[in-house]
């Protein structure tokens, strides 16, 4: 989601836009976390989940 402030806004203006992003949804991002075991290189690691050679 984009939000444009002009520069002349007032800060009425800026809280009203903010308040537009707290109403989302929030994703919990804690289930990505430690999903690549360390070491492994990122780009080995796409190749074989894409089977390309």
């Amino acid at each position: 989601m984009v939000i444009t402030i002009k520069k002349g806004a007032t800060k009425a203006e800026i809280e009203k836009a903010l308040a537009k992003l707290d109403s989302r949804r929030k994703v919990s991002l804690k289930k990505y976390f430690g999903s690549l075991k360390r070491g492994l290189d990122g780009l080995t690691y796409q190749k074989e989940a894409r089977r390309e050679d």
